[in-house]
């Protein structure tokens, strides 16, 4: 499933491993490899990155502080998180015309389990494996507690999942103080539920960065389910088309989605959990379908007609499409989230970035873009 296991990793670990992986870093902060035409980075004022902010980056590093042997620590996700290439917020874009920030590695819900293995010179971010990539997060995002602890409550069965975009949780039963959001498809442990609404373990962290569990409190008509949903064609479709119109996030990047983000979130609904790029949600079933190249649109049509609907997901490895199959009307269509646009009959530029449904006809995204079809089955 292509999902790291942070909880699994031995008591210490290489320094002189994770060395090497911050020097790769760091070498690709003064030498960015080209993306969309672009050999540089960007921050928020469109400001090119010269050397004395990338040194001043490479230095909260703190590389040479890693010790030969690290010892690792636990943690747990306390607030929906932003995983980061370097250990700092300001954002590192492409160009000056697109806000694709290029630090952004992926983003966590609140719950996931952290093996820390490092900190900034600062203190202000840890770098850590979790279930998605390895990264910088801001270390007031993690709690800290010892493995068995985490273990007990990612593991904890009885648990409360959201089912919209954004879910708010308070501190209190009166639902006055808002303690935070949980993102669609994360989960809280569950104490209890009645008429008035559901009470559930909130993971915090203390002063001393420790890990403390509050009382969260979430109202009875919110967008939530106790546990997975079934998985039937029926949820499928109620759960992705919540998040029609959403706006595009890179990565996961502004508590946004990207293609793979929002197939990711779906499948998590249902207790299926893949890994964060298109390739690795393509190849997590055994159920593939590889569409042959030189047929004609025509016969790519036929092909994926005779296709599961609704669970299949399409796409190649820049991009993951959910396959809705053929409409009344007999036309093949996809929903998915998109950061770009077309160009419309009339020659304009149209830009969507966000949820959306189109026709394989369409030039948007065709039929002759997906190279492979997973069907997922549980």
């Amino acid at each position: 499933m292509n999902l790291l296991q942070p909880l699994e990793l031995p008591d210490t670990v290489s320094g002189d491993s994770l060395k090497s992986r911050l020097y790769k870093n760091s070498d690709l902060l003064y030498s960015p490899l080209p993306m969309y035409g672009s050999p540089d980075f960007y921050d928020g004022r469109n400001a090119v990155y010269d050397k004395r902010m990338k040194d001043e980056i490479v230095e909260k590093m703190n590389i040479d502080r890693i010790p030969p042997v690290i010892t690792l620590r636990f943690g747990i996700i306390v607030n929906h998180a932003m995983v980061r290439q370097y250990p700092t917020s300001v954002p590192g874009y492409h160009d000056t015309r697109s806000m694709l920030d290029r630090f952004q590695l992926t983003d966590l819900g609140i719950g996931n389990p952290v093996a820390v293995l490092h900190e900034s010179l600062d203190g202000d971010y840890l770098f850590v494996e979790c279930p998605l990539a390895r990264g910088w997060i801001v270390a007031g995002d993690i709690a800290i507690a010892n493995r068995n602890t985490i273990h007990r409550l990612v593991e904890d069965k009885n648990f409360l999942m959201a089912t919209a975009h954004r879910v708010p949780v308070y501190g209190d039963l009166g639902f006055k103080n808002f303690a935070r959001y949980i993102y669609f498809s994360a989960t809280m442990p569950l104490i209890s539920h009645d008429n008035n609404g559901y009470k559930v373990k909130m993971p915090c962290r203390e002063s001393d960065g420790s890990l403390g569990v509050d009382t969260g409190y979430v109202k009875p008509d919110a967008n939530v389910n106790i546990g997975y949903l079934s998985y039937t064609k029926r949820n499928v479709l109620n759960q992705i088309f919540k998040l029609l119109n959403t706006p595009y996030g890179w990565h996961g990047q502004d508590n946004k989605r990207d293609c793979a983000g929002t197939m990711r979130v779906l499948l998590r609904c249902f207790g299926i959990k893949v890994g964060k790029n298109p390739a690795f949600i393509l190849s997590a079933s055994e159920n593939q379908f590889r569409m042959n190249p030189v047929l004609s649109t025509e016969e790519k049509m036929a092909e994926a007609s005779k296709l599961e609907p609704v669970i299949t997901i399409a796409g190649n490895s820049g991009h993951v499409v959910l396959f809705l199959g053929k409409a009344r009307n007999g036309k093949l269509y996809y929903i998915h989230q998109v950061g770009w646009g077309y160009k419309d009959d009339n020659g304009i530029q149209r830009i969507v970035g966000r949820v959306t449904v189109n026709s394989a006809e369409h030039s948007f995204y065709s039929i002759n873009g997906p190279k492979v079809f997973t069907t997922m089955r549980k």
